[in-house]
């Protein structure tokens, strides 16, 4: 019997009702009773449901959490491992040669750094001077002792020898100008790299305003001059031409003129010049 009963019961002892209820009014005092423990009993079930969701609810949240933990736990030692199993391998002497070392990656600045010392490493065209010597050249007919300067084109190791009178000269990046004092003469010497005689005659003539339109044809320059094969053109007026020898990979170019004055003094020296060419 619950606490209210218990109460409507004291209540009916104090007033000493003797005498016996009907039957409708017990009836009705029945159902009353019935209604009011079904409403607690109601009561009590939404208080139960209530308190049951509250403890569901904190045991999801407490899973929940606990789950995001482990995760984290989990990834950040997949990330890790591989560096210390990494370092492992490298400090075992038994297996240390059968790794490849990881290469750092190399940063934008890194590489243009980089490609900046392999251009410095790379030597351009230059004239570097050996020297001078004596020597005997062929002026007007008659032997006269000379004095000749030894030169080397870098970087490909071309040697040659300039008389004095065409001994005066001036670098670009690409040729050598040798110059009389007088500016009466001169000769240009370059190198083309990778290619031959044949696919650079055109281009050299060209070089000549067309002059070598109407001119004979290039031919072989003697074979005693030097050890390498060559082509020559000339025109005479004014006095011009060209020397093309085939060194190894590269042709070597050579381009002279002259005024009318100096035409007994020049092809003597440019014959010097071929045969120094080594």
């Amino acid at each position: 019997m619950n606490h209210h009963d218990k109460d409507f019961t004291k209540e009916l002892t104090k007033l000493k009702i003797n005498r016996s209820l009907d039957t409708e009014k017990k009836e009705s005092m029945k159902m009353a009773l019935n209604k009011h423990a079904e409403k607690k009993r109601a009561q009590q079930q939404r208080k139960s449901k209530v308190k049951h969701a509250f403890i569901w609810l904190s045991t999801a949240a407490v899973i929940v959490l606990c789950g995001v933990f482990i995760f984290q736990i989990i990834n950040n030692d997949s990330v890790t491992a591989p560096d210390k199993e990494q370092e492992d391998m490298y400090s075992d002497p038994d297996i240390q040669h059968d790794i490849a070392p990881v290469e750092p990656k190399d940063t934008g600045i890194v590489e243009s750094e980089k490609r900046s010392d392999k251009e410095d490493s790379t030597s351009v065209f230059s004239i570097k001077e050996n020297g001078t010597e004596t020597d005997t050249i062929l002026l007007e007919g008659m032997e006269e002792e000379v004095t000749v300067y030894n030169f080397t084109i870098e970087p490909y190791n071309i040697q040659f020898q300039m008389e004095e009178f065409l001994s005066n000269y001036e670098t670009t990046e690409e040729e050598v100008r040798f110059y009389s004092g007088a500016e009466n003469a001169e000769v240009r010497i370059q190198v083309a790299e990778s290619t031959t005689i044949e696919d650079t005659i055109a281009d050299v003539q060209e070089s000549y305003d067309h002059k070598f339109n109407n001119a004979e044809d290039p031919h072989a320059l003697p074979a005693d001059d030097n050890v390498y094969e060559g082509v020559t053109q000339h025109v005479s007026d004014p006095p011009e031409g060209y020397y093309l020898y085939q060194i190894d990979d590269n042709v070597l170019i050579i381009q002279y003129e002259y005024d009318i004055e100096a035409a007994d003094g020049v092809p003597p020296r440019l014959e010097l010049l071929r045969k120094s060419i080594q």
